[in-house]
């Protein structure tokens, strides 16, 4: 479990310094919208691309969907009250 935690922090902190980044990143895990090989540089390169082609990796889908997916959220929890 331990080593499963280190490996998801890693990626995490790879990808992105913020935390709305983290979160993308975290959320498309979790959801199922990015299966992890558990080959970190791998995983790497499918989230942020290869190096010096940022445009081939999933990062901005993965925001984009997951800044839908938010605001979908907060509507429904707007609705809600």
């Amino acid at each position: 479990m331990g080593q499963m935690k280190n490996y998801l922090l890693r990626i995490l902190e790879s990808c992105s310094d913020e935390a709305f980044g983290q979160e993308a990143i975290e959320w498309a895990i979790l959801s199922g919208h990015l299966p992890l090989t558990y080959d970190l540089q791998a995983d790497l390169i499918r989230i942020m691309g290869p190096p010096g082609f940022p445009a081939l990796g999933e990062y901005d889908a993965l925001c984009a969907a997951y800044r839908q997916y938010s605001a979908a959220m907060q509507t429904s929890a707007d609705f809600a009250a």
